[in-house]
């Protein structure tokens, strides 16, 4: 045996295999070139073990192999590859098992042209938008840092001038006179190139180079689309236009103040069926953390019952959908300095509060908290409507009664028949009517044990 196969080979006694494949685990029972994918996959992903002598049903079946075969397969790896292997001989009782081991790799390796990585127990290509993240990753830049084809010529003076009057307060010496160096200062121009970030921010026509970075509106009726819009122009333009959208699309409800809860005494305030402030955080973190690598739009539908906006590229690695309701949590911009630049411009406050943001002001607004959730490759946060308002209450038939103790829950969290009595002056007959009609519509449950301790509450999951 050759000095070469005893630097491979680890004379040991292994007593148990893997039993079934896995993100890091494969079975053979021969040697192919095929395997040459699984191990790409494995350095791809996060590394793993190829065994050859057993079959797929995990059993050890053995293997014989000679030295010059074992050398020849560490030399078909390296130079197919660029890989470079561990192998191992290990016995399980009288049958060898040849163990062949790559860790995971920084710069993504190809087989005869194909990225693959390891998913579950199978192998599949890398999406160009992948592979995308991984180069941009290796050079230490973020998308929006890196150098676009564009010069200053392409600067659009009106999105300038927008900015420094938004950002005067933060930066009350960037100078109107000398538009290069303000650039360079935002480090959004590098020599005579627009960073990508400077395009999207103040450029003309930033579409022209970067099509896929827009926005589309949809109204809908159910599943069918009644109204349909496309935003495009500089992030600033785009968050401005879907505002005014907003404003033109969404209906008009009505907070009721009052202490006592009369109608009589009741005061109309006009109110968005969502809370703008609340809308215009999710835009502007749409346009911010969106994935520009990714050939879709970012996508908002408004429905009878709620409102989703959804961007392409789903949260940073370590960041959770819980984490986005702590305050102060960790923020990781997947553009920092587009979020820089929004800072600036007094659109973003601390990082790491947007979220919160997002649900106080719903919550503040009587609303249900919004949902977030990753989807499709993404990520969307959904606005539930307050379906308990006044307007909607008298289109269900609620009389003033049962208006005021809607509106009462809504305040208290819950309402039993004697405080129906008292804050209505009904009879205990007819709260006991007004109560069922609640509970029949559906806008109420009915909770605790019989007589005193029956109280009601407010039919939240209607909502959702």
């Amino acid at each position: 045996m050759g000095d070469f196969v005893k630097n491979l080979i680890n004379a040991g006694v292994m007593d148990t295999f893997p039993k079934v494949e896995g993100e890091t685990v494969e079975f053979k029972l021969k040697w192919t070139d095929e395997a040459l994918k699984d191990l790409v996959a494995f350095a791809n992903t996060k590394g793993g073990k190829l065994y050859i002598g057993i079959n797929d049903k995990g059993e050890v079946v053995g293997i014989n192999i000679s030295d010059e075969q074992i050398q020849k397969i560490s030399n078909i790896i390296t130079s197919r590859t660029q890989l470079n292997p561990s192998i191992n001989i290990v016995k399980s009782g009288n049958k060898n098992v040849l163990v062949i081991e790559v860790d995971r790799v920084t710069i993504p390796v190809a087989y005869n042209g194909r990225y693959l990585k390891r998913v579950g127990s199978t192998n599949r290509d890398f999406s160009l938008q992948e592979l995308s993240h991984r180069i941009i990753k290796l050079s230490g830049r973020s998308w929006d840092n890196l150098l676009s084809e564009w010069t200053l010529n392409e600067i659009d003076k009106k999105s300038i001038e927008k900015f420094i009057m938004l950002a005067e307060d933060r930066l009350p010496y960037l100078q109107r006179t000398n538009l290069e160096h303000g650039l360079k200062n935002l480090k959004v121009l590098e020599g005579k190139k627009l960073k990508n970030a400077g395009v999207l921010l103040f450029a003309k026509q930033p579409q022209r180079l970067f099509p896929q970075a827009k926005v589309k509106l949809g109204v809908f009726k159910g599943t069918e689309i009644i109204d349909s819009k496309e935003f495009e122009g500089t992030l600033w333009d785009q968050l401005e236009k879907v505002m005014e959208r907003f404003k033109q699309v969404l209906t008009v409800s009505f907070r009721l103040e009052s202490e006592d809860f009369t109608l009589q005494g009741v005061r109309r305030q006009e109110a968005w069926a969502y809370p703008l402030d609340a809308l215009r955080e999710a835009v502007i973190n749409a346009l911010i953390h969106r994935d520009y690598t990714s050939p879709a739009n970012i996508q908002i539908r408004i429905y009878d019952d709620r409102l989703t906006i959804w961007n392409p590229g789903e949260l940073p690695e370590g960041i959770t959908i819980e984490d986005l309701k702590k305050p102060g949590h960790v923020s990781v911009p997947r553009n920092p300095l587009i979020a820089q630049v929004f800072y600036y411009a007094g659109l973003v406050e601390q990082w790491g509060i947007g979220t919160t943001r997002i649900v106080e002001a719903c919550v503040n607004a009587g609303l249900p908290e919004p949902i977030f959730e990753e989807q499709k490759s993404g990520f969307m946060i959904t606005f539930l409507k307050d379906i308990f308002n006044e307007e909607l209450l008298i289109r269900m038939g609620l009389n003033d009664r049962q208006i005021k103790a809607v509106l009462y829950m809504k305040k208290h969290g819950k309402i039993t028949n004697k405080q129906y009595q008292l804050l209505t002056g009904a009879s205990k007959a007819t709260a006991s009517r007004d109560l069922e009609g609640l509970l029949k519509k559906g806008v109420v449950v009915k909770k605790g044990k019989h007589g005193r301790g029956v109280y009601y509450e407010l039919n939240i999951a209607s909502q959702k």
